[in-house]
């Protein structure tokens, strides 16, 4: 793994997903193989290297967040749109719990700001600030699940957490009164696209306390020649090179439909 300090000129970045992102590391130990965000990055930066092998890490985020919050009213704040921000380098730079007690300080001031924080991650090593997760007033935490199956998690997500600790992450989280959701996406072709297969995982989501799931299909198949070698070595290539078909599309959405009906208290976001 290259590891390299950097310095970013900026932290709080306009973004369609919420009204700011913070990202607090370039690159990602996390190396998953269907991550969009490389396909973007990689344009302008760490060219010839393989995604996952490399973290910029900007040590000047809250020390940015200092200053670009100070003169803004409350905002909306995405962690982490271009990189996991709990990712395993977290664990020594601490970039992200440091930018975590910047906003909490704005929340504790004579004229606070109560700033709407949404996480999202692969790592059980959110866990480790619920101490100040807990005390910020507007925070959801939510963990990526891609499959129940470890093998497979092994292969497309390399460095993060085992699925069976992400649920328990998000157990944790609903017992300390952190509004948590799931990110079940990429649903995986061939692996966790049956309708048995994503009822269990949504069940697992379920039984950990979370009532939210954001659900997406695997995306840019097309534009990712690592995912392509993957499938073929599995033997999934039909299958992956069917999501880009409507009709498949449409199947997946039905087999969500009859779940749906089955859990009628749990909000679904189908984002496809």
């Amino acid at each position: 793994m290259k590891i390299q300090e950097v310095n970013a000129k900026s932290s709080l970045v306009k973004s369609k997903l919420s009204q700011f992102t913070v990202n607090p590391y370039m690159g990602c130990g996390h190396g998953c193989r269907y991550c969009y965000a490389s396909m973007i990055m990689q344009r302008f930066h760490h060219k010839n290297e393989n995604w996952g092998d490399f973290v910029d890490v900007r040590i000047n985020t809250p020390r940015n967040l200092e200053k670009e919050l100070k003169n803004k009213n409350e905002v909306r704040i995405y962690m982490s749109s271009m990189t996991d921000c709990y990712q395993p380098i977290e664990k020594k730079y601490e970039v992200t719990r440091k930018a975590l007690k910047v906003i909490l300080f704005y929340e504790k001031t004579l004229f606070p700001k109560k700033h709407s924080i949404t996480m999202q991650t692969k790592s059980s090593l959110v866990l480790r600030d619920l101490d100040i997760l807990k005390e910020l007033s507007k925070v959801e935490v939510g963990l990526t699940i891609t499959t129940l199956d470890e093998h497979y998690a092994s292969i497309f997500e390399p460095g993060a957490s085992l699925p069976s600790e992400r649920l328990k992450a998000l157990e944790m989280l609903n017992k300390t009164g952190i509004k948590t959701y799931a990110f079940f996406g990429p649903v995986l072709p061939g692996i966790s696209d049956s309708f048995e297969k994503m009822k269990e995982i949504i069940r697992e989501i379920y039984n950990a306390g979370t009532k939210s799931i954001i659900i997406d299909k695997l995306n840019y198949f097309g534009n990712l020649p690592r995912l392509k070698n993957i499938a073929r070595e599995l033997n999934l290539y039909n299958q992956f090179f069917f999501t880009l078909n409507e009709d498949y599309r449409n199947e997946l959405r039905q087999k969500l439909s009859i779940i749906q009906k089955e859990h009628r208290d749990i909000y679904f976001d189908i984002v496809f």
